[in-house]
């Protein structure tokens, strides 16, 4: 009879393996401590992960040494530790949960970057050991590198936010578009009304923009609304936005200050634009204007009140001869006429 069928009928019928020969046909890495730390038990597989043989690791507390660059307690060293999720918190933050099978046991998910040439992404698992009154007199960790799957949920989510990015971005000025537009304006309002703070808007328009197409072509066009693009962002707090509205209409929204304030900031705009040189295909320069028309959130504003009311603040300075901004007739008039030139 063998050792094995020994051991069998010895057992009366339990299983012939011991817990050496169980942990070591895992083919993931695994280790198991006692109750005072020390290992127990270190599989074939995390012994040719780390480098470090069973026999240089058990009766030893070094259960740290393949993950860490200095002395720390494991996930397995917590759960006999009966640690607090205080505890918890401080070596893995954020980084484990309980797990939904194994009862007093946690699965936590880490980057170790001493573990390989680069660094790896573990999911581990830690589960109490305990004796026949239910009482922890060790824990079991077992690991599994998934840094693939990190790597591909990575590319998923750098691929997803370029995605969202293109979707909210006008390709030729890289100014937010008009969809995003709404999105932007509908949650500034509500933040605004919530906390009762000032909100402007400041819609502009380049004057004669057709002409300019007409005359000197589209691609021409297309570097004049580049440049005035770049103007615009020059211009922006950090806590303003700017849109590509359509065609050669622009719009600002401007949170947390009042219309006198957007007016100063869309006058900056006006100046630099219009002090702007621009060469034609023949060598000559040539300068353009802009209007604009600047208007504040009202308290029963929604999205489409407040676009109409800049809009027809900007129609009014574009019938009034162009080349200058107003404010909405709710606020004050605007500012004088520039010189024409």
């Amino acid at each position: 009879m063998s050792e094995a069928e020994e051991r069998h009928s010895a057992g009366d019928g339990i299983s012939p393996f011991t817990p050496e020969e169980l942990i070591n046909k895992l083919a993931i890495p695994a280790f198991a401590i006692n109750a005072e730390h020390l290992i127990t038990h270190w599989n074939l597989a995390l012994a040719r992960a780390s480098g470090l043989p069973a026999e240089q690791m058990i009766g030893t507390r070094n259960q740290w040494m393949p993950f860490y660059s200095h002395q720390r307690p494991t996930l397995a060293d917590l759960i006999v530790d009966h640690a607090p999720p205080d505890m918890l918190d401080k070596h893995y933050p954020g980084k484990y949960q309980p797990s939904d099978l194994i009862e007093g046991a946690y699965v936590a998910e880490d980057f170790f970057p001493d573990i390989g040439k680069g660094g790896e992404w573990l999911s581990f698992t830690a589960a109490p050991l305990l004796d026949g009154e239910q009482q922890i007199v060790g824990a079991i960790e077992t690991l599994v590198v998934i840094t693939e799957r990190k790597s591909a949920e990575q590319e998923l989510r750098k691929n997803e936010s370029r995605y969202r990015q293109l979707s909210q971005i006008d390709d030729l000025t890289q100014l937010f578009n008009a969809r995003q537009l709404r999105r932007e304006i509908n949650r500034q309002i509500k933040l605004c009304k919530r906390y009762d703070q000032p909100m402007a808007l400041v819609m502009l328009d380049l004057d004669h923009f057709k002409e300019v197409n007409d005359s000197w072509g589209h691609l021409f066009g297309d570097e004049v609304l580049k440049r005035f693009a770049s103007i615009i962002r020059h211009n922006l707090r950090a806590s303003d936005d700017g849109f590509r509205y359509g065609g050669e209409e622009f719009i600002i929204l401007m949170p947390f200050i009042d219309e006198q304030a957007a007016l100063r900031a869309a006058k900056r705009i006006h100046q630099a634009f219009c002090d702007t040189r621009f060469k034609t295909a023949d060598g000559s320069e040539l300068r353009l204007t802009l209007s604009g028309g600047v208007t504040r959130l009202c308290p029963d504003d929604d999205y489409d009140r407040l676009l109409r009311r800049a809009d027809a603040t900007l129609y009014e300075a574009k019938r009034g001869g162009r080349n200058r901004i107003l404010l909405s007739k709710d606020s004050q008039a605007g500012y004088p006429e520039p010189p024409q030139l």
